[in-house]
């Protein structure tokens, strides 16, 4: 039985502080954020495939954009394969040194962090340390 697919899904979520937003992608196929500050990305980080993780990376091809993240590089959680809605995501903001750092919640729990400069964030579903996101630790901010 396939599963259905996702309809793309692009939210964007101002900070109360200076001129950040997060901008949340999920075309589909697989789920990313942006952290901006004003027109510019700052930050990013790949937070769940959508659909089949891939045995191999797909970033030596540009066509493949955005790229799901590996087997090697995903936990078990993170093929997210029930449907995801605008209520399902929320962030919160810290702020460090005057700059922001979004927490980005799915179904209520933490799935990835990203402050300026963080290329990638820290993401709950990955496995280890990778190009697209780095694995969340309890000792990350």
């Amino acid at each position: 039985m396939s599963q259905p697919e996702q309809e793309g899904l692009l939210l964007q979520f101002k900070s109360p502080c200076r001129n950040f937003s997060l901008v949340f992608d999920d075309d589909g196929k697989v789920a990313y954020a942006y952290l901006r500050e004003g027109n510019r990305i700052v930050g990013d980080l790949w937070l769940y495939n959508r659909g089949s993780t891939p045995e191999q990376p797909e970033w030596p091809d540009k066509s493949k954009l955005p790229f799901a993240n590996p087997k090697e590089y995903v936990a078990e959680q993170g093929t997210v394969v029930r449907s995801v809605s605008a209520t399902d995501i929320s962030v919160t903001w810290a702020y460090e040194q005057d700059e922001a750092v979004a927490h980005i919640f799915l179904f209520g729990a933490l799935c990835g962090i990203v402050g300026p400069g963080d290329r990638p964030g820290f993401a709950r579903f990955a496995a280890k340390d990778g190009p697209l996101a780095r694995a969340m630790h309890t000792e990350n901010p």
